[in-house]
């Protein structure tokens, strides 16, 4: 979700529009303007668009604020083309929970298209719009637009392509009776296989769009499965499981020389660096060793090398909480303390072997 443009704070939780969302603007535009319609249809094509879009975000809203009602938090909402995506930090364990939380968006939707439906109702006696002329600058027009648009958004969020709501609502169901694993297993195959019928229907009907949530289904389905299994492997494994005790001390005035010694003949990746006095004064990632090697910097020493993250943790901490913790520090490695000293430490390599070892 790189490049995305912080659009303000809302109910505590950021609202991000992704850079490609503006071109997605730019063709509706050229799309509103090029087709031979009046500059007020136009406009209000724009218009719109725009509102699908804050029905987007109110639809992610309707997941976020119900996630907090059960403990989770919301990273943020992300905009894109393809749509909105409130990033919640972890899901419920508990199969209702998780109900709640992937219904409530449809939800949303339905609610607005309950209330512009017994409007129009009373009022027109005619939900339907008229899609043949296009009539976007008619304000009961319009309105017929924003509830088809609603309810349209309803039904599709609730197609059993995991991980669209519809797919999280079947793998909450499915997990009460065959546990998560299973049930995500499921909902992952038939995610996949929506998503497969999406690409190939966009294509031959030249619905981009359509293509490319079918990508993205596709993706996701395959990555929540295997973090699903993963989660499950770990199980109640803690830090002190899998910590090595055995790891190099650097110090801030080792060369680079040294360190390269370290990462390459005795195979560690990724280290902490201690001051003269013994204490952790950053750590070293491989990713830092990996670029000084490409611009060829190697008269640098640990401490100009060092980043200043120096992420710990307790040898009794699950291993599911390391790996979230080191995720969200953006950490390569951790320091196990116990009694104020560091007794070992865990890395993304020696997690890796672990869950390749136990798969």
């Amino acid at each position: 979700m790189g490049g995305a443009l912080n659009l303000g704070t809302f109910a505590g939780i950021p609202v991000k529009v992704h850079w490609t969302f503006g071109l997605l603007l730019l063709f509706v535009v050229y799309t509103a303007f090029s087709n031979g319609l009046k500059t007020s249809q136009s406009i209000g094509f724009i218009l719109y668009i725009l509102i699908l879009f804050l029905c987007v975000v109110l639809h992610e809203f309707g997941h976020a604020l119900t996630a907090r009602k059960y403990g989770v938090t919301t990273r943020d909402i992300v905009l894109s083309p393809i749509g909105g995506l409130a990033r919640l930090e972890s899901m419920p364990e508990k199969p209702f929970h998780e109900f709640h939380i992937s219904i409530a968006g449809p939800l949303v939707n339905l609610a607005i298209g309950a209330v512009l439906g017994i409007g129009l109702l009373l009022f027109t006696g005619n939900l339907w719009p008229d899609w043949d002329d296009f009539m976007f600058d008619q304000p009961v027009e319009f309105m017929r637009y924003i509830w088809f648009m609603n309810m349209a958004l309803f039904v599709f969020n609730l197609i059993p392509a995991f991980p669209m709501d519809g797919g999280m609502i079947l793998r909450s169901l499915l997990s009460v009776r065959l546990g998560r694993v299973r049930a995500t297993r499921i909902a992952s195959t038939i995610g996949r296989a929506f998503a497969i019928g999406f690409v190939i229907f966009g294509v031959f009907n030249q619905q981009l769009v359509l293509s490319l949530i079918g990508l993205f289904i596709f993706m996701m389905a395959g990555a929540e499965n295997n973090q699903t299994r993963v989660a499950a492997l770990l199980g109640n494994v803690t830090a002190a499981d899998i910590m090595r005790t055995e790891f190099t001390r650097l110090h801030l005035s080792d060369t680079y020389s040294t360190i390269i010694e370290k990462y390459y003949r005795e195979g560690e990746h990724n280290f902490l660096v201690f001051d003269s006095m013994g204490n952790l004064s950053g750590s070293i990632p491989e990713l830092f060793i990996k670029d000084v090697l490409k611009e060829n910097k190697v008269d640098l020493t640990a401490q100009q090398l060092m980043s200043p993250v120096m992420t710990l943790t307790d040898p009794g901490e699950p291993l599911k909480d390391v790996i979230e913790k080191m995720r969200n520090d953006g950490a390569g490695i951790v320091g196990v303390t116990s009694g104020g000293r560091i007794i070992g430490v865990l890395d993304r390599h020696n997690i890796e072997d672990y869950i390749r070892l136990r798969s």
